[in-house]
């Protein structure tokens, strides 16, 4: 006997690899959050990357626990996940940032919790993709939280409502 899905039917192959991906993306991001907070227990760490590994390890822990069609997220929670993600990207990369790690060598950066976006004094932009993918990690796992948080709300007040009445 198999594991059935929605209306009764077996989960098809698209099912599996989404499942199969999320699991592994899930797994990969908890261990490299666990294992850098420990490499950086023994230092006085950044807070920027305290919180990203935070953020990389909660997300992380979501991605494993959290199945997203099995938790019934609806157009709310997946709208307002993904407006943190658009929106913490696009306001985070407004402020300059004066971080020591990343594209040192350019006197205006930008992005939050890694420079992306920087450019010289006069001179023209460059973009940093793999600290793009990183800050775009990082709100997007933020908004991950967010997206259960709304569903876990939404539950929690549809039972209320529907217990009281």
């Amino acid at each position: 006997m198999g594991t059935t899905g929605e209306a009764g039917r077996a989960p098809g192959r698209w099912d599996s690899i989404s499942a199969g991906l999320r699991l592994l993306v899930g797994w990969f991001s908890v261990a490299i959050a666990v294992l850098n907070l420990l490499t950086e227990l023994d230092r006085a760490p950044e807070r920027a990357y305290l919180l990203f590994h935070a953020v990389l390890l909660i997300g992380g822990a979501l991605l494993i626990v959290v199945d997203p069609e099995a938790a019934g997220t609806g157009p709310v929670a997946g709208s307002t996940g993904g407006a943190v993600l658009i929106a913490g990207t696009l306001v985070s990369a407004l402020p300059v940032n004066t971080a020591a790690c990343c594209m040192s060598g350019f006197a205006v950066r930008h992005g939050y919790p890694f420079a992306f976006l920087a450019r010289a004094e006069g001179g023209s932009w460059h973009l940093d993709s793999q600290h793009l993918l990183a800050d775009l990690l990082f709100w997007g796992y933020a908004g991950l939280v967010v997206l259960v948080l709304v569903t876990l709300t939404r539950r929690i007040t549809q039972h209320r409502g529907g217990a009281g009445g």
